[in-house]
């Protein structure tokens, strides 16, 4: 009888451990395309938005422009690191407070080409998410941070979030009829331009501070609602469009080592690797696995030429049993699911999770230097 309260003490002692090491992490800096998007696009003139209802119908303050019906993945991460969220960086929220807390620069229908995307109106590629980073470190922590020394603390001891590329693919390379890419590259030199551009990203952000890097897969873009809706139009009964999904798997596949040598070489730094792929494609392919019953038919009701939900149109009831929301983008259920398996999972990450990545390989100026050897 004994053991039972010895294994709850045991418990006990895990959550305030696990807890401890989570709170040591400064500030969430996010890159990205729509996935991370949480309003860096409402005053833009663009398609790609989604500041209207019934985006954020689960999320406390409604529609901000967030493309799911709650929360993002890093919505989720800055939860369970127990700091604030990081606010849309061309958002009214970027200037409140006094404390730095991160910013959020992802950019629906960004890529990492500065063309991607520009077909449904301007966004922030990645070059221009790191030129509003460096504008941040050089002009705006200053404010809040005193002292060089201080800056350098709070960015090493900060997360980077980086997932971008795959409308690269879909608003760019397989769109001929608008971009050259496809003309001027092959699927293998396309990647490889892709990941050359987005490994001098983030050697840039490196060099003005980051240190602990958390970089994203493309996700299986062929087994979007979208997509498949397009493939599917002459009656057909496609789950996926191979043809797409093998094209980003060229991409995922130079990404690994492109990650490994820049961990390499880059002093101090650490790279975690999330499999975007298998951990989407899993829930599209054996949804009921994970806890949920539809993985085919977006949420809410989608305009036929964006893809997105149409302004205030009741989406489904049973919105945790989906897997899409809209006709690219995840449920808010899919997000804390997959939050959860890149913060404490085993299966989707590597060489570890994040919980990992702050308790046992931060840098050794930051302050999570006392849980290193946990």
């Amino acid at each position: 009888m004994a053991t039972k309260p010895l294994s709850f003490l045991f418990l006990l002692c895990f959550f305030f451990l696990t807890k401890s090491k989570a709170e040591h992490v400064a500030a969430l800096y996010v890159f990205g395309d729509s996935d991370l998007d949480n309003g860096n696009n409402n005053q833009k003139p663009t398609l790609a938005k989604a500041n209207y209802p019934p985006y954020g119908i689960d999320y406390p303050e409604g529609a901000t422009g967030r493309f799911s019906n709650g929360f993002t993945i890093a919505d989720y991460l800055a939860e369970f690191f127990d700091i604030c969220q990081p606010p849309a960086f061309m958002g009214p929220m970027a200037t409140a407070g006094k404390r730095p807390r991160g910013y959020d620069y992802a950019s629906a229908s960004a890529g990492i080409l500065p063309e991607t995307g520009t077909i449904v109106g301007p966004n922030l590629n990645l070059t221009e998410q790191v030129r509003l980073f460096r504008k941040t470190v050089e002009t705006i922590l200053p404010q809040r941070l005193k002292t060089p020394e201080a800056i350098s603390r709070h960015l090493s001891s900060s997360v980077f979030l980086v997932s971008i590329g795959g409308n690269d693919y879909s608003t760019n390379y397989l769109l001929p009829q608008f971009f050259n890419s496809s003309r001027l590259y092959n699927p293998d030199q396309f990647a490889e331009l892709l990941i050359n551009q987005l490994g001098n990203h983030l050697q840039e952000m490196y060099r003005l501070g980051g240190r602990n890097f958390v970089v994203f897969e493309i996700g299986p873009i062929g087994c979007l609602p979208t997509t498949v809706a397009l493939q599917n139009i002459n009656g057909t009964k496609t789950q996926c469009v191979e043809k797409q999904n093998d094209l980003v798997s060229i991409f995922n596949a130079k990404l690994a080592p492109k990650i490994n040598h820049l961990t390499s070489s880059l002093q101090h730094s650490t790279f975690v690797l999330v499999k975007t792929f298998d951990l989407l494609l899993g829930l599209v392919e054996n949804p009921s696995r994970y806890g949920f019953k539809d993985s085919r038919n977006p949420c809410c009701v989608i305009s036929n030429s964006t893809g997105t939900c149409v302004p205030n149109k009741r989406p489904c009831e049973d919105r945790n049993s989906h897997v899409f929301w809209d006709g690219a983008h995840h449920t808010n259920a899919v997000n804390r699911f997959a939050a959860k398996e890149i913060f404490n999972g085993t299966s989707f990450c590597t060489p570890f999770n994040l919980l990992n990545l702050v308790s046992q390989h931060a840098p050794l100026t930051s302050p999570f230097r006392k849980y290193r050897n946990f």
